[in-house]
């Protein structure tokens, strides 16, 4: 039987000599931007191609790299609202006259950065191999239905995923209980008997263990840990540690 096993984390993870409290698992769950695909290497794409095509004219000369590195600070991560990036592009990138206003900008984000999206073998081998035992799989994320399809599209991954959650068809957001209950219904799995797995303290962990959920964290880039809970119930360094944890 699939078990949710408490690890430590000393560098690696490491299994415990102990296991309190482990319950059977039907059903994984995943954040997608930033979980399941990194967004940098997405965001260096969109940049040094799309956005380079449409806007270079307007903007003073500068190496793709620097734009690239400015649109990745520009976006902030995951504590920075669409509108809040657009509005850093605007006031950071050297623009030759009046910026491109942010709704213009936030459209054409819209429309290319899903194309983006970048497939990793860790990935595929992480969702492969939990449907190899026997777990069922689905996506909860926040964001537009179209650019949120298309990234599950780019990536490849939707074979593998019994259920997709979008808050622009559910009509509801992360942290909101009511859209990972939907996923769960989907899959006719109660809260006790699915883990979710994302890198936003506050839209993911925060939002999962009070629907009910395990949770475990995906720490990237050192991020900081915030929000309501004091500390993540669990800790992983990559996405096929999931593997390791659910063994």
């Amino acid at each position: 039987m699939l078990s949710f096993s408490l690890y430590c984390l000393k560098g690696n993870i490491e299994k415990k000599s102990h296991h309190k409290g482990v319950k059977p698992i039907q059903a994984v769950l995943f954040d997608l931007d930033d979980t399941l695909y990194d967004r940098i290497p997405a965001i260096r794409t969109y940049a040094t191609t799309y956005f380079f095509r449409d806007f270079h004219a307007l903007l003073k000369p500068m190496a793709q790299e620097i734009l690239a590195d400015v649109i990745v600070e520009a976006d902030g991560g995951p504590i920075r609202s669409g509108k809040e990036a657009m509005h850093a592009l605007q006031r950071m990138l050297p623009w030759k006259a009046t910026p491109p206003d942010w709704q213009q900008l936030m459209k054409h984000w819209f429309t290319y950065f899903p194309l983006c999206s970048h497939w990793t073998p860790e990935m595929e081998d992480t969702l492969r191999t939990l449907k190899q035992r026997g777990l069922k799989l689905a996506v909860v994320t926040n964001g537009q239905a179209g650019g949120q399809n298309q990234k599950i599209d780019t990536l490849g991954i939707r074979p593998y995923l019994d259920a997709i959650s979008i808050s622009g068809e559910v009509g509801v957001k992360k942290p909101e209980p009511e859209i990972f209950h939907h996923a769960l219904s989907i899959l006719r799995v109660a809260p006790q008997d699915a883990v979710f797995v994302g890198d936003n303290p506050v839209m993911d962990i925060y939002g999962a263990t009070r629907t009910g959920m395990q949770a475990i964290w995906l720490r990237r880039y050192d991020r900081p840990w915030y929000g309501p809970l004091p500390s993540p119930p669990q800790r992983i360094f990559a996405l096929s540690d999931v593997l390791k944890i659910l063994s």
